[in-house]
């Protein structure tokens, strides 16, 4: 079989080059509310589909047996699902002629470093006012599907601050660095398999029981070597920051404790309050800095062998 156009030739680009630009673009309008208005919104969909298989799927009249090995089933299913249409979609977009602009457009609806960016820096802003309400507020997006709104409604400053911190390395490490070492390691059917283990395990968390047991598993061995890359990245990032605590932040690289969430916290060093949280969102841009320099070195080193 005959493909119209090897990769790297006739309108066709570069996986490394590409995930770069799309770096870039969403560090310029990530965030924006444009984003969440017209523009489609992939996790929110699949997301849907997630809790609409498991309304059907996980009947409370079953044996929990009987719910952990449908939930097993449909998540496989579901993943597997990802993985295809991924490839299909890279078939398109390697092999057709300029098709790589719909990957594009489509890789900064998945990364998120602006956005994240912006949420804290929200929150820093709403405590420096002495807001606790418009802090809470400006967190909520940020932390929604880990806390609970009651456990959200009674944090104080302090709380607020730590709950940010941890947030934030959370999402650099599912929303951020997830995506970005699948794709590189495997292209879209790579970065589609971590999104999906990721949405399934925040939609059937705390709401499946058995069922969600193997979204769960699935998740945490996908998310693996992203966590700990996340941390190692936040604690090269604190070495350049006045007052950064580097080796803090790397006795928390996974397995040990804490992962991206305990490295980030552990990164300010000795700075309280506002600062603290300042200081935090200093370090993760430093560290999406990190990122993106380790995959321009990559796509040159890459460029420089197919020479």
């Amino acid at each position: 079989m005959n493909w119209p156009a090897p990769p790297g030739i006739y309108g066709s680009a570069e996986p490394l080059f590409l995930l770069l630009m799309a770096l870039a673009i969403e560090a310029y309008v990530g965030g924006l509310s444009l984003r969440g208005g017209w523009l489609p919104r992939p996790r929110r969909a699949f997301a849907r589909l997630v809790r609409e298989v498991e309304r059907r799927l996980n009947r409370p009249e079953r044996s929990v047996a009987d719910r952990r090995l449908r939930g097993t089933v449909a998540v496989l299913s579901l993943a597997v699902l990802t993985v295809v249409v991924g490839a299909l979609a890279a078939l398109v977009t390697r092999y057709y002629p300029f098709a790589w602009v719909i990957e594009l457009l489509f890789l900064p609806l998945i990364l998120t470093q602006r956005g994240t960016w912006r949420r804290g820096a929200a929150v820093a802003d709403a405590l420096k006012d002495g807001s606790l309400i418009r802090a809470r507020e400006a967190l909520r997006p940020l932390v929604r599907e880990r806390i609970e709104a009651s456990r959200l409604n009674s944090l104080d400053g302090a709380g607020i601050i730590e709950v940010t911190i941890a947030g934030i390395g959370m999402r650099f490490a599912a929303l951020l660095v997830g995506p970005v070492f699948w794709y590189v390691l495997l292209g879209l059917p790579g970065l589609l398999l971590q999104q999906a283990a990721y949405v399934m395990d925040l939609a059937l968390r705390g709401r499946a029981g058995a069922f969600g047991d193997a979204a769960e598993r699935l998740d945490r061995l996908v998310s693996a070597p992203s966590r700990a890359l996340a941390a190692l990245f936040l604690a090269a990032a604190a070495a350049f920051v006045p007052g950064g605590k580097p080796l803090a932040a790397l006795r928390c690289l996974p397995p040990h404790r804490g992962g991206p969430a305990a490295a980030l916290a552990a990164a300010p060093g000795e700075a309280t309050g506002s600062a603290r949280l300042a200081r935090a969102l200093v370090v993760f841009a430093v560290a999406c800095l990190f990122q993106a320099a380790v995959i321009g070195l990559l796509a040159l080193l890459r460029l420089s062998i197919g020479r």
